[in-house]
């Protein structure tokens, strides 16, 4: 297993940090794994860490992902989620777009303080 999901040290949002390269499924497992997390521990702010992740999935496997896997998680509308990448790394700027079409708070960043700054914005308690 190359990542790890913890609660953050402020306990405001749950970190994702992926060391290995993203697919649909490792998407899908990461995120039913930190939903389980954030609704236990009433957090709906998610900081996923893609320095060390680059998106090989294609364009058509972003889409369906977008648009039918995270449906079937049935995530809570209020979530907030921050995608963190180097700043050489454009394989996930498609996925963010398709995520944001498809009704998901989700922003992308290379700057981890402004991807914190926006999580923590407002309240974001269940």
């Amino acid at each position: 297993m190359s990542y790890e999901i913890k609660v953050s040290d402020s306990g405001k949002y749950i970190l994702l940090r992926v060391n290995e390269n993203m697919t649909r499924a490792l998407a899908e497992r990461l995120g039913t794994e930190a939903l389980y997390l954030g609704s236990k521990k009433n957090i709906n702010c998610y900081l996923y860490d893609l320095r060390n992740s680059v998106n090989v999935e294609s364009i058509n496997a972003n889409y369906i992902f977008a648009n039918q896997d995270m449906k079937k998680l049935e995530t809570n509308p209020n979530n907030k989620i921050a995608m963190l990448t180097s700043p050489s790394d454009k394989s996930h700027d498609f996925v963010e777009t398709v995520l944001r079409n498809a009704g998901f708070n989700v922003k992308l960043f290379i700057d981890e303080a402004e991807a914190l700054t926006w999580l923590e914005e407002t309240t974001n308690i269940l």
